[in-house]
């Protein structure tokens, strides 16, 4: 059997922070699994403001709709962090949806996982207040990438207000000035630029006092 060294050989690729592994409207011939690192999926929003759609890491699979339906990529793929990617071709996917069902229900799986965020994501974006947005986003991603320990809560992300204007599909200066808000409120702490969620209890607490205080009014 092949060693994961030996996959990675035949297989394998590298990025570095920032580098782009796909863009939106390129053709998709191959998908790939993410050995180690972080990847992002974005998409251009028709204001120019890009959207992160997703944060993927280790065992995570991308791209793998363009080879199904021989399409063009619907989105761009950018490497967070450096990264370690094992490329499939059309071919070699194909051999592994014929042959390995577990493949197959993992396909399935994550599929379905994407339908369930994209919900989320569409729910998140039809809040009309930005406080709301960028408050309710910051809980998604601890609920996907957060682990609450005694020091407080770790995310396995990197997260700064840079990525959650994305994330929220706002300008970075409007986010700037919402977090800004959240850590007066002491929902949050800035580390340079990198946003620290102390209590989850406080920010669930916070998110609910900006629900009434927009269904009642000010």
């Amino acid at each position: 059997m092949s060693t994961e060294q030996e996959i990675f050989e035949k297989c394998g690729r590298t990025y570095n922070t920032n580098d782009i592994i796909f863009r939106e409207g390129d053709m998709g011939n191959e998908m790939f699994i993410i050995q180690s690192g972080k990847v992002k999926i974005t998409k251009q929003l028709k204001d120019g403001v890009e959207k992160t759609l997703v944060i993927l890491g280790p065992g995570d699979f991308f791209g793998e709709m363009a080879v199904i339906d021989k399409d063009v990529r619907s989105a761009n793929a950018v490497a967070m962090e450096a990264s370690r990617l094992i490329a499939l071709d059309e071919e070699v996917f194909e051999m592994h949806m014929q042959t390995n069902p577990k493949i197959v229900k993992k396909i399935l799986k994550n599929l379905t996982s994407r339908l369930r965020d994209a919900n989320q994501q569409i729910a998140n974006l039809m809040i009309k207040d930005t406080n709301r947005l960028v408050a309710n986003t910051i809980l998604l991603v601890v609920h996907k990438h957060g682990e609450e320990g005694p020091g407080g809560i770790t995310l396995d992300i990197p997260f700064t207000v840079s990525e959650l204007s994305k994330m929220c599909g706002l300008d970075m200066k409007k986010t700037q000035e919402i977090v800004e808000k959240l850590v007066k409120a002491k929902v949050v702490t800035l580390s340079g630029e990198t946003i620290v969620v102390t209590s989850l209890d406080s920010l669930e607490k916070f998110i609910k006092f900006l629900e009434m205080k927009e269904q009642f009014g000010e």
